[in-house]
């Protein structure tokens, strides 16, 4: 769904700006973005 909503650019935005805020993976691993 996400992906259909936002699209693959706003995906991998938030992929970075989550890596960036959360680099050990520590919040809430593999709910929204899957490794």
């Amino acid at each position: 769904f996400l992906r259909r909503e936002a699209g693959d650019g706003a995906i991998e935005m938030m992929r970075t700006i989550k890596q960036a805020l959360d680099p050990d993976n520590i919040l809430n691993p593999g709910k929204i973005f899957a490794r």
